[in-house]
């Protein structure tokens, strides 16, 4: 298993993670090459041991020292400088939202053909040039860019990976929310190479000023050929099995609907449809078949598949699972060109050196963990089932394919749950089926590419490549046959994964009783991971006499979370989108992991005010996650697609929906829930209305606090009367914060001490309103708003009251 390559791949893999989390250091760099001087020193004294030391160390300290650059060169990149130093608010220190601005004119370079999503073009472009008060200012960042206008579609064509675009454009950041255990996803993407987003309004402000290189030319040329090829092939018989035909043969996945994108996650397939090691092997395998049959092997074979792989990396849409895959197989095949017989370790090791040392930020990308921690798996299985499939040919196979889906799951069980915040072990069966289903995809797809003039080839292999990727969606279904194969779990603690992967380790390198002590380390960890850290043992669940409260931030939406004094807890609408779509899961995304690092499992109840899209985004993955229940909801909507779908998961894993009207009365411990809108209604509704909100009422001792929902002026001036006159009055303002809402009756009647505004940084609304404000500091209310306080959390034993946000102001 040991190599002369495995020793600096691994050393340097550790301190390229170490660099992550540290500063850049100059002292590092005199300290690596002082190892290289001491090595030498040691090598010509034929000392191999301190040799090896040094070697290590000197790997070591370099990897800490690239990713930690990297990282600062991602966070502080030049087209943000410029843009603070312009506009203002464009710092990624910054929590505040970035200034608005007129759109700027911008050259870049374009790094994927563009796509369509809905009746917007997207691409990804490298920015080269700004153009700030008539002058070019040079910059080099990557953004997403999204086109608009009617005329997107017509020109998807002229968009293609390596031309130079000219356009006006307005930045933006990516989205950020400020909620304990929440990912910062700003500086994620900023890490994976995506500075901000841009905009640019109409496809006709776009225009090409050059083009790519002939090289890029050529590449575009044959992905234009391949999309049109499978869809007139396989897209006759099925539209979604040609985007996962195209998606295997080079790698563009944007025709991939979500739902069937996250039923492959869920049953643990969606590897499969990513070009990766296994497609690469294949393509490798039917280059070097073509060779022999033509009468060419050995060196000669291995150089042209070498240079056929690296022209196929280079026309795909080349993530880097594909680099990856490429640089491994060409290290293998370069080693058999030079007659060296080069040991899969080694080739491994080499390939994982030389991507991070060419791009340190690779060791955090999700792509690159799991494809060398699955072909990790699959080198070590193979060596220790090597002998017995042999010895069993009969059974080999079988044997064979078995131990690599389980070896690749036990190594990447924790990694999964940490990065995917899922478990699943529908993978370890449906592998055996997906992989070679996917191997006939590309053969298939390969055929229908290269005799695309051949119908009567073309025909029936566009037909095999369409059987067999729906075959990769239909079982993909056992998990919603069988849920309990697949589970989201909270992201699991550094330590709880060190103690997995050392009983690995001692399980795998020792025997007898160590052997079990290992076993048991891993036992326990899987049942740790798999049941989550539970509720009993969270710091953030406060005593059981207080009544919490937290608002979280979910940028333009509303969820609030009440945690009683017997422990129960009441969720209020999940935020989402305002207008809805976007792709972005705000529950899976953002709740669920607001929700586990307080440390809940479940949800007692599950509260939809009303159905609009920015209260309700999150509520499906809400409902599968915590399982509340029962489901509150106010008014029914006949129709309404959003709700209705919500509704209908609820109920069909098992979840009661109940109608609440005003007058209603729960008590929970010693706190009280009034309901106070809406009446039962007398007619029937057809659309989402703010009005027909539900507003509760919560009390406990000499607290009450209001949750207004979206409800406007009108029906705040009818429930003045109603509200309870309570020494301590907090309130959750309605709709966002809108000028229509939070009326001078409603605060005149009352008179809340603190006011809560859930609100989006930069929204386009505007809210809160100044007029809201100006009357919130009329009346001397505390305002707290998500939008600059991030989550607020507030506590109460019905006699004070306290507040902390995430930002850190308290009282």
């Amino acid at each position: 298993m040991a190599s002369v390559g495995l020793l600096p791949g691994v050393v340097f893999l550790v301190g390229a993670v170490c660099g992550l989390h540290l500063p850049a250091v100059a002292a590092l760099t005199w300290l690596c090459g002082a190892f290289v001087v001491s090595g030498w020193i040691a090598w010509w004294a034929e000392k191999d041991r301190i040799v090896t030391l040094a070697m290590a160390g000197g790997f070591f300290c370099a990897g800490i020292c690239l990713a930690a650059d990297a990282r600062h060169q991602a966070l502080h990149t030049p087209l943000r400088a410029l843009l603070d130093r312009e506009i203002g608010g464009f710092s990624i220190e910054s929590l505040g939202p970035a200034a608005r601005h007129e759109p700027m004119l911008v050259r870049a370079r374009l790094i994927e053909d563009a796509s369509l999503a809905g009746s917007l073009a997207t691409l990804s472009a490298h920015v080269l040039a700004v153009q700030v008060r008539g002058t070019w200012l040079d910059t080099h960042d990557a953004v997403g860019l999204s086109i608009g206008g009617g005329h997107a579609s017509d020109h998807l064509d002229e968009w293609l990976a390596g031309r130079i675009i000219e356009a006006p454009v307005t930045f933006r950041r990516p989205s950020r929310y400020l909620n304990d255990g929440v990912p910062d996803f700003e500086r994620d993407l900023a890490m994976g190479g995506t500075t901000l987003f841009a905009s640019a309004k109409s496809a006709l402000l776009v225009r090409v000023v050059e083009q790519g290189s002939r090289l890029e030319e050529a590449a575009a040329r044959v992905r234009q050929h391949v999309r049109r090829a499978v869809n007139r092939w396989v897209g006759r018989h099925e539209n979604v099995a040609a985007a996962i035909v195209t998606a295997v043969l080079i790698g563009d996945r944007s025709g991939l609907p979500d739902d069937i994108r996250l039923r492959l996650q869920a049953a643990g397939t969606y590897h499969v449809i990513a070009i990766s090691g296994g497609n690469i092997a294949i393509l490798a395998a039917l280059i070097l078949g073509t060779l022999y049959v033509f009468g060419l092997s050995g060196r000669f074979a291995a150089f042209v598949t070498m240079a056929l792989l690296v022209a196929y990396a280079e026309v795909v849409t080349s993530g880097p699972s594909v680099w990856r895959a490429t640089l491994m197989a060409v290290a293998y095949l370069g080693a058999r060109v030079m007659d060296h017989r080069s040991p899969p370790w080694h080739a491994l090791a080499i390939a994982s050196l030389l991507i991070v040392a060419i791009s340190p930020l690779s060791v955090r990308d999700v792509g690159f963990v799991l494809t060398f921690g699955a072909t990790a798996a699959l080198l070590e299985g193979a060596r220790r089932l090597g002998g017995w499939t042999i010895r069993h040919r009969g059974l080999g196979w079988l044997v064979a394919s078995l131990a690599a889906s389980v070896a690749a799951e036990v190594a990447l069980f924790p990694v999964s749950a940490w990065m995917f915040s899922r478990v699943t072990s529908a993978g370890l069966v449906l592998n055996l089926v997906a992989v070679p289903l996917m191997g006939l995809v590309q053969v298939a797809g390969l055929v229908v590419v290269c005799l695309d003039s051949v119908d009567m080839v073309a025909a029936p292999a566009g037909w095999v490549a369409y059987s067999a990727a729906q075959g990769l969606i239909d079982t993909a279904r056992l998990v919603e046959l069988w849920p309990w194969l697949s589970a989201r779990v909270p992201p699991p603690s550094l330590w709880l994964m060190a103690i997995y992967y050392a009983g690995a380790s001692v399980a795998l390198m020792t025997r007898g009783v160590t052997r079990g002590c290992g076993l048991l380390a891993v036992v326990v960890s899987v049942v740790a991971i798999t049941a989550g850290r539970p509720v009993a043992l969270s710091s953030e669940q406060g005593e059981a006499s207080l009544l919490r409260l937290t608002a979280f931030d979910v940028g333009q939406g509303d969820a609030t979370l009440l945690q009683f004094p017997d422990r129960s807890t009441m969720l209020v609408d999940t935020g989402g989108a305002p207008f809805g779509g976007g792709g972005f899961d705000i529950g899976s995304r953002v709740l669920s992991p607001a929700l586990w690092d307080q440390g809940h499992r479940r949800l007692d109840r599950l509260v939809l005010t009303h159905g609009d899209p920015d209260h309700i985004g999150g509520a499906r993955s809400v409902i599968e996650d915590f399982s509340p229940d029962v489901l509150w909801q106010g008014i029914p909507v006949a129709g309404h697609a959003p709700l209705e779908s919500v509704l209908a998961r609820a109920r069909g894993l098992g979840v009661p929906v109940i109608q609440r009207w005003s007058g209603g009365q729960v008590r929970i411990g010693n706190a009280f829930v009034r309901v106070l809108h809406p009446p039962p209604p007398d007619w029937e509704r057809r659309r989402v209305r703010n009005d027909d909100s539900l507003v509760l009422e919560v009390t406990l001792g000499d607290v009450a606090i209001l949750l207004l929902g979206d409800v406007g002026a009108v029906v705040e001036r009818s429930l003045v009367s109603q509200l309870t006159p309570a020494r301590h009055r907090i309130l959750k303002v309605g709709h966002h914060g809108s000028r229509t809402s939070t009326s001078r009756e409603l605060l005149d009647g009352w008179r809340p001490d603190i006011a809560l505004i859930s609100c989006g940084r930069g929204n386009s609304f505007g809210h809160p309103a100044p007029e809201v404000l100006e009357r919130l500091a009329s009346i001397g209310a505390t305002v707290y708003r998500t939008d600059l306080h991030g989550q607020i959390s507030l506590e109460t034993d019905g006699a004070r009251v306290q507040v902390e946000t995430y930002v850190g102001e308290g009282r």
